[in-house]
């Protein structure tokens, strides 16, 4: 079959850039959308898009609906990018049943690979070593303490049913392991529709590679190389690159070939992803993690050294084109490196941000291509993935292409929430990343931290305030009407600064006013956001605490109530935000005084929860 009509069963960046294959091959595309994302740039963009009716709260997850509008609207297939539907058996199932193709896997490997026991159990038979553990589907909590009690910790918490990086936690101990199960198991739940469990072996000093590999309906299979994953945090990647710098000829040929078997063994069909976690103390050591059965987000890279298209190579496998004819010869060409840009504060433990975005713009570099779905006056909600945006550049070198990606993340204006850009150029600069030494631990075991702001920061924040106070304001350079006062406060981080303007401030500053707050660009010094007053105080009383809300999200425990004795690190309240949740811990001993929220709650950042007060 020749698609002519494809729906996209998807939001945001991956909508676009499946969208942008479509439009190149003249194949139609249509839309899908919820009433929350009603004005989001995928809507507009794709101008045949049908509103999914929110009934029973399911949102893109209605693989009903979305089917009957692909019937009624003359689709010949369904696109599921990543994540929602991309790797629900069921789903592809029914979308067969309806005489509709769905562009990814078979139902049948499918499900295979997408239950981790029993892919774990596939790999065994396909020769692929796996890392030990117990759990799946049936077992409760108090089985799985059980069961862990003779295993050595630290343990790794996973939903059995998806991955992704959500609902994954580490225990370090029985206590721990019991603290994170039900989280565990409530994100698994609100993710993928099952709160199966499974705990494995945590490896301390590992690396995350990742083989993307591909085979069609004819017998043919082959992978496009690896892909090295190991910064990330909270199991969620961060930085990902083509080829794995430190991976040896040997070594390449013996993953891929693991990943090779262990794809034929099931039976697999169009793109999928083998991911490995080799053992970073003995490079010839690895293990089978998990297999993703769809289209990942950072498959630019492999793009950006093969030359291919890897949305158009699934539409042609899907179409039933031989690999033979879709990808007649394999080069790699090249290195490239990937940056995934979310709404958060790396600096104070990466938790998730939101709001509305003041203005955006996009960099233009050499050998880069940034994939997004964001505009001014965007919000930024907590309703789904903190991703923004993702930036990938291309160089003939490791060093010529982190040099591409730095400069145009330096150049990426993202102005009215806090996001990790700034993050992302320290990042890029470490020495042991630049050297490439680094594993899955890199980023929780090395602090990065907020620059001081430079003078010349604080003095275009002077002559912008100065400027809007005096009611002239201009685009074309600094010079001010009138002089500016002898000092200007300006608090960033809750630090005052007293500023002034300097008679030539810097230029090329992108920058947005409003509410007293100026959030100011430049590519040499970052982005800040710089206040005219000081930050909500706190407790004053040396034997109290007020215990505030890290990030905006909803309540989904509260485990004190008022007169509860805690100690230092008990668990006060659970806050959802961006699918992921954070427990909020008690930071002295004493006894709560106050609690100001209960379960269900919207809290915004800085909002009052607790307060602690220390026993006399």
């Amino acid at each position: 079959m020749v698609f002519t009509k494809v729906l996209i069963a998807n939001r945001g960046e991956v909508a676009l850039r499946i969208k942008s294959t479509l439009d190149r091959m003249g194949i139609e595309a249509m839309g899908v959308y919820t009433h929350h994302d009603r004005e989001s740039l995928h809507v507009n963009r794709i101008p045949e898009s049908y509103l999914l009716e929110d009934t029973n709260r399911t949102g893109y997850l209605d693989g009903s609906q979305i089917i009957s509008i692909a019937l009624a609207s003359g689709a010949q297939g369904i696109h599921p990018g990543y994540g929602f539907l991309a790797e629900n058996a069921d789903f592809a199932r029914v979308c067969t049943k309806a005489g509709l193709i769905f562009i990814g896997p078979p139902a049948d490997a499918m499900t295979s690979m997408g239950e981790k026991i029993a892919a774990r159990e596939h790999a065994v038979r396909a020769g692929v070593p796996v890392v030990p553990g117990v759990g799946g589907a049936g077992m409760t909590n108090s089985e799985l303490l059980d069961a862990c009690k003779d295993l050595k910790f630290p343990l790794l918490v996973k939903p059995a049913a998806g991955g992704g990086g959500k609902g994954l936690h580490v225990a370090h101990d029985l206590d721990e392991l019991g603290e994170v199960l039900p989280i565990a198991r409530r994100e698994a739940k609100a993710a993928f529709g099952d709160d199966a469990l499974l705990v494995e072996k945590y490896l301390q000093h590992a690396r995350h590679i990742e083989f993307q590999v591909v085979a069609d309906a004819h017998g043919n299979a082959m992978h496009l190389g690896e892909r090295e994953c190991s910064l990330q945090r909270r199991h969620q990647k961060v930085v990902e690159e083509a080829p794995a710098p430190r991976m040896s000829e040997k070594q390449r040929e013996v993953m891929g070939a693991a990943a090779l078997s262990l794809t034929t063994a099931i039976g697999y069909q169009n793109l999928g992803t083998i991911e490995f976690l080799v053992d970073a103390d003995s490079p010839d050591v690895f293990y089978f993690m998990e297999m993703n059965t769809r289209l990942q987000v950072e498959h630019r890279v492999t793009e950006l050294i093969t030359g291919l298209d890897l949305v158009e190579c699934q539409l042609r496998i899907a179409s039933g084109e031989s690999l033979k004819t879709v990808i007649p010869n394999r080069e790699f060409n090249g290195h490239a490196i990937e940056a995934r840009i979310y709404a958060e504060d790396a600096f104070s433990g990466y938790l998730p941000t939101g709001g509305v975005i003041s203005k955006f713009t996009e960099a233009h570099t050499p050998n880069t291509v940034t994939d997004y779905a964001i505009s001014d006056g965007a919000v930024v909600s907590s309703s789904f993935d903190p991703m923004l945006a993702k930036v990938a550049s291309w160089g003939e070198s490791r060093a010529i292409a982190l040099g591409h990606l730095r400069d145009a993340l330096s150049k990426t204006v993202l102005l009215g929430i806090t996001t990790n850009i700034d993050f992302l150029m320290q990042l890029l600069d470490a020495p042991d990343v630049r050297e490439s030494n680094y594993d899955t631990k890199f980023l929780e075991s090395h602090e990065f931290v907020r620059a001081i702001p430079p003078h010349a920061v604080l003095s275009a924040y002077a002559a912008i305030i100065t400027e809007s106070k005096s009611g002239s304001w201009r685009r074309d350079g600094w010079r001010l009407t009138g002089m500016p006062a002898a000092s200007i406060a300006a608090y960033i981080d809750g630090v005052r600064y007293d500023v002034t303007t300097d008679s030539h401030p810097i230029s090329e500053v992108d920058y947005f006013v409003a509410d007293s707050q100026v959030w100011l660009h430049h590519p040499s010094f970052g982005t800040w956001l710089i206040k005219e007053v000081g930050e909500r105080p706190v407790s004053t009383d040396r034997q109290g605490e007020e215990i505030v809300s890290p990030m905006p999200g909803v309540v989904m425990a509260v485990n004190v109530a008022v007169g509860d004795q805690v100690m230092i690190g008990d668990p006060l309240v659970v806050i959802e935000a961006m699918k992921m949740e954070h427990i909020v811990r008690a930071r002295r001993s004493g006894h709560v005084v106050r609690c100001n929220v209960a379960f269900g709650e919207n809290v915004r950042v800085g909002q009052l929860l607790l307060e602690v007060v220390e026993d006399v």
